[in-house]
């Protein structure tokens, strides 16, 4: 008997949920789960390590690596198929509210829990001032 399934952490649902043109029939598109989406976005959209990824998504290395694994077999078989790229459903949760910062330049996004409007402060990834305040709410 395998081990439970662990919820993963995602930060928010994507903008688009199906990535085409045509709505298709069910055997026309692939479903990509929201956590593998998640772990797409942290690793090459992001540019964070597997290692910071899994902390981030609240699972351990060799289970973000499978998750990763498996969001790219689905993906290239869409895109080699010609199928709909489906983001839904899995085993996941969302994030809690943090207050923090984002910056503009590299994407960067930090929790700082004595973060306030007020207070100036720089981007730690690339130094830049053209940060912005954070106040995310649970979806």
């Amino acid at each position: 008997m395998g081990r439970k399934t662990r919820r993963k952490w995602v930060k928010e649902p994507p903008n688009n949920i199906y990535f085409s043109d045509i709505p298709q029939n069910k055997e026309n598109y692939i479903i990509l789960t929201l956590s593998e989406f998640e772990a797409m976005r942290l690793k090459h959209y992001m540019n964070l390590n597997q290692q910071v990824s899994a902390e981030s998504m609240g699972i351990s290395q060799p289970t973000f690596s499978r998750v990763l694994e498996n969001a790219h077999k689905k993906t290239i078989q869409a895109l080699i198929e010609g199928k709909t790229l489906r983001v839904y459903g899995g085993n996941f949760d969302f994030k809690k509210p943090f207050i923090g910062y984002g910056c503009l330049e590299c994407n960067n996004e930090w929790e700082d829990v004595s973060a306030t409007k007020s207070r100036k402060t720089t981007c730690p990834k690339c130094n830049s001032s053209k940060v912005y305040y954070l106040l995310r709410e649970n979806v």
